[in-house]
């Protein structure tokens, strides 16, 4: 299991973690990038890798 934050501070919206993620984890709502189907994480951590805002955050969850 997987525990995916973002940075409502850092993020622009610009929807490179939703465009890249392979488990189809994220939306864009009010212009931001929220993670609504975290159950299908496969803790690549591609999102982190694109977002150049570092605003994506994946953590195992304990």
């Amino acid at each position: 299991m997987w525990k995916i934050t973002i940075d409502d501070d850092k993020c622009t919206g610009c929807g490179e973690c939703v465009d890249s993620c392979p488990g189809e984890v994220y939306e864009l709502k009010d212009g931001k990038a929220v993670p609504v189907n975290v159950d299908e994480c496969h803790g690549c951590h591609t999102c982190e890798a694109v977002c150049d805002e570092d605003a994506c955050h994946v953590e195992e969850d304990e």
